[in-house]
């Protein structure tokens, strides 16, 4: 992993280190001095037990109790649901069509496609070179939402208007995260399908 990281010049991320932990019962098994009895069965047992017992309890109160005491951006609060049910209904009733494409970072396309029932792809930032799946005449056909969370409400981002420079902006929203008062400023237009 590290010599993969160094060669594509790709950060490595934490995540990527859990799979090493299923080696991690051989290693106990092959390090053990001496057979297990049942009394020591009963110890690895009972211990195994309570850090289970603590993993999940950590874990709960990550979600939970911690989130009211920092305000932290935790993406499992990110209203995703509500933003592509917002959306495919706004571009459903301009255009009277179902949503068949979005166009934004990965994060908001993503969401949205993922919880909209109408299941849009995504031209990921805009760029055709990162979706390359993507059938630009078919997008350009059906239309699209352009989405963006990170600028300016009001004003479409130059990266997303490459594919996008006829689409309207549309006045923006407010959404409320899952949990606590964060709120999420949505920026968002309308290309409109080709006649």
């Amino acid at each position: 992993m590290t010599a993969m990281s160094m060669l594509t010049g790709r950060g490595a991320i934490a995540m990527w280190g859990y799979p090493l932990w299923l080696f991690l019962g051989t290693w106990i098994v092959l390090a053990s001095p001496s057979a297990l009895s049942s009394a020591r069965l009963g110890r690895v047992v009972a211990t195994w037990a309570v850090l289970f017992v603590l993993y999940v309890v950590a874990f709960a109160a990550n979600y939970s109790v911690v989130p009211m005491l920092d305000r932290r951006y935790r993406a499992a609060f990110y209203p995703g649901e509500a933003l592509a049910v917002k959306l495919a209904g706004r571009f459903h009733e301009a255009t009277g069509q179902p949503l068949g494409y979005v166009i934004g970072k990965m994060w908001d396309g993503g969401n949205v496609a993922h919880y909209s029932s109408e299941r849009p792809r995504v031209l990921i930032d805009g760029e055709p070179r990162r979706a390359p799946w993507i059938d630009l005449d078919d997008l350009r056909q059906r239309g699209a939402v352009v989405v963006w969370t990170d600028s300016d409400p009001n004003v479409m981002p130059t990266t997303l208007a490459a594919e996008a420079s006829d689409a309207r902006v549309q006045p923006p929203f407010t959404l409320l995260f899952r949990r606590g008062d964060q709120v999420l400023h949505v920026g968002w237009a309308i290309k409109y399908p080709s006649p």
